[in-house]
């Protein structure tokens, strides 16, 4: 979303805003804390609707209106309401620049308003396709993973390890690169988690290892664990004799935690707790 065009700004602290609109927006021209810029784009859309409007301020007055349509979409908007949404700050910016605004003001609005309406034409396709694949497939291909991991991890909490191990490797072995599951990828990630820990628990150091690097090739330049999963890695893990991995895990996690300025250690308490059982292990190991 570009910033609040400049004739708008200036419309707001200049005096020439309509008192229809003085009510949302502070003295400094920031919108109050009761103000959505929907509720702008709303009462702009009136405002100009009716036949007594200052032609000094219509141009401002239906940037920001487009400007407001724009800003009030989220992530999780529907589609249809998108595509609803950008039509409106279109027909605006049309008005906008009938009134004077100039195209390189409006330029950086009009490139969201349309970005907008081709996001939602693809969201409308996607949504489409999913329908058809659920209609074949009974469920999304996330929702297909879950079911096959929930019934893993009753099977293996039901102490049937050998049938648990075939789901799991089933999803783990899913390539997270391209195909129906490419969106699904800590999902599969779960899979090969749970691959490793039943090879730390059940057959020991080298078989953990083993499995190890199998995700790690499979997972390509991506790290394994995914970042989410990293400290319940590392604490399903503990005490199983590979300390190796354990500290990878951990600088991975670190890495991934400067990358995205969320600093140097483990920022919940259980996370931390975590932390301090893993240094004490790496502290006594001597495959550090």
């Amino acid at each position: 979303m570009p910033p609040v065009p400049a004739s708008v700004t200036g419309m707001i602290t200049s005096g020439e805003l309509p008192s229809e609109f003085t009510a949302f927006f502070t003295s400094a021209g920031e919108l109050t804390d009761e103000t959505y810029w929907s509720h702008v784009a709303s009462a702009v859309e009136a405002y100009l609707a009716t036949a007594d409007v200052d032609e000094n301020v219509r141009g401002a007055l239906a940037l920001a209106g487009a400007y407001g349509w724009l800003d009030s979409l989220d992530d999780g908007a529907d589609p249809d309401q998108m595509e609803e949404d950008s039509d409106r700050a279109i027909a605006l910016l049309r008005e906008a620049e009938a009134h004077g605004i100039d195209e390189d003001e409006t330029y950086e609005v009009w490139r969201y308003a349309e970005h907008i309406g081709s996001l939602a034409a693809e969201l409308n396709d996607y949504l489409a396709e999913m329908d058809a694949y659920v209609a074949k497939h009974g469920a999304t291909p996330r929702g297909r993973l879950d079911a096959k991991l929930g019934q893993a991890h009753e099977l293996y909490s039901a102490g049937e390890r050998a049938a648990a191990i075939v789901l799991f490797r089933e999803v783990a072995e899913i390539d997270p690169w391209g195909g129906e599951f490419s969106g699904c990828f800590d999902r599969i990630d779960i899979g090969w988690c749970r691959l490793l820990h039943d090879a730390a628990q059940a057959e020991g150091p080298e078989s953990a290892r083993k499995i190890w690097q199998e995700a790690r090739a499979h997972h390509r330049a991506a790290r394994f664990p995914v970042t989410m999963h990293a400290w319940p890695m590392v604490e399903m893990l503990l005490g199983t004799g590979v300390p190796d991995i354990i500290e990878v895990i951990i600088h991975e996690w670190l890495d991934a935690a400067i990358e995205d300025g969320r600093g140097e250690v483990p920022v919940t308490e259980d996370e931390h707790r975590v932390y301090e059982l893993a240094l004490a292990e790496l502290e006594g190991s001597p495959h550090r």
